[in-house]
C-alpha cells in the first residue's frame, strides 16, 4: 500500500479489480523495465511492474506541450472546497509547503500530509497558525493517523495516479470523512484526445511516477468500490484537457449543493 519505494523490481495485480494480468501481453506504452497493461476484466490501465534500478529515460516536453500546459484551464482548489464542502477540516494529500491554502476561507481548517520533510515542516507552520497540522508521512500512512469522520473534505491533487494501492487510499479517505463529505480529485485523463493524438509523446505517460492511468469510467468504478458517488461537472472532463476533475461524495449528512462560482468549477 501507499507510494512506491525505490527497492528494486516490483509487480502488482490490477489496482481496481485485483485481477492477476501477468499472462497478458504488455501494453503499447511499456518501456524497458516498466510494463503497462490494460486489465481484461475492468479496463484499468496501470503499471503492472517496474524496476527502480532502471529508471525510465528522461523526456523533455515538446514546445507544443509546454505551450498547451501553460495556457490550460486549471481549477482553483480553495474555491472548489468552498463550493463543494461544508465548513470544517480540509485534508490536503501531498500538500507541498501549503501555500495553495493561504487564501482559504476562515470557515475551513487546513490539514495536510506531505512525504517531503522540509515541505511538510513549512506546511505545518502555516496550518498550525489556523488550528491545523501537517504530517510528514506517505499518503496512506498519514491517513491512518486520522480518526473516523474527522474531515469535511479531502483534496487529492495529482497524487492518486502515483499510488501503488489507490483503492486503499480512497477507502481510508472515505473513513476519515464526515457523512456528506467530499474528495476533490485531479488526475491525468487517459481517455483525453491529447493522449489519443500524441500516443507515446503524451505528457501523462511517466513510468514510476504515474502508476495508474484513469479514465472517467475507471475512476468512477474505483470510487464506487470505495463507497463514493462520483460527480463530474460540465467542464471537469474536457476531451482536450490532459487532466480531469471529479468530486467524490460520501453518503449521509446534509449534502451541499454546488453554487455558481468564478473559479471555473462547473
Amino acid at each position: 500500500m501507499g507510494e512506491v519505494e525505490p527497492l528494486g523490481h516490483w509487480s502488482r495485480d490490477c489496482p481496481l479489480c485485483g485481477r492477476d494480468n501477468r499472462a497478458l501481453a504488455e501494453g503499447e506504452f511499456s518501456t524497458v523495465g516498466w510494463i503497462l497493461k490494460t486489465c481484461e476484466r475492468c479496463a484499468m490501465v496501470y503499471v503492472e511492474s517496474g524496476d527502480a534500478r532502471r529508471p525510465p529515460p528522461g523526456r523533455e516536453a515538446s514546445r507544443f506541450t509546454r505551450l498547451r500546459l501553460r495556457f490550460a484551464l486549471r481549477k482553483d482548489f480553495p474555491t472548489l472546497v468552498e463550493v463543494w464542502a461544508k465548513p470544517g477540516a480540509v485534508l490536503d494529500m501531498a500538500c507541498g509547503d501549503g501555500t495553495r491554502w493561504d487564501e482559504l476561507s476562515p470557515a475551513f481548517v487546513p490539514f495536510g500530509i506531505e512525504a517531503d520533510a522540509e515541505r511538510a515542516a513549512m506546511a505545518h507552520g502555516r496550518f498550525a497558525a489556523r488550528g491545523g497540522t501537517c504530517l510528514n508521512a506517505s499518503l496512506f500512512g498519514g491517513l491512518t493517523a486520522f480518526v473516523d469522520r474527522t474531515c469535511t473534505a479531502v483534496v487529492m491533487r495529482s497524487c492518486l495516479a502515483r499510488e501503488m494501492d489507490p483503492l486503499a487510499v480512497l477507502r481510508e479517505a472515505h473513513r476519515v470523512l464526515q457523512p456528506g463529505g467530499v474528495v476533490l480529485v485531479k488526475t491525468p485523463n487517459f481517455a483525453s484526445l491529447n493522449r489519443l493524438a500524441l500516443g507515446r509523446r503524451w505528457c501523462g505517460l511517466r513510468p514510476y511516477e504515474h502508476l495508474n492511468h484513469f479514465t472517467p469510467a475507471t475512476l468512477r468504478k474505483m470510487a464506487e468500490k470505495a463507497g463514493f458517488r462520483a460527480h463530474y461537472g460540465l467542464t471537469y472532463t474536457l476531451p482536450t484537457s490532459d487532466s480531469m476533475y471529479v468530486v467524490l461524495k460520501k453518503e449521509g449528512g446534509e449534502s451541499r449543493a454546488p453554487r455558481s462560482c468564478g473559479g471555473g468549477c462547473c
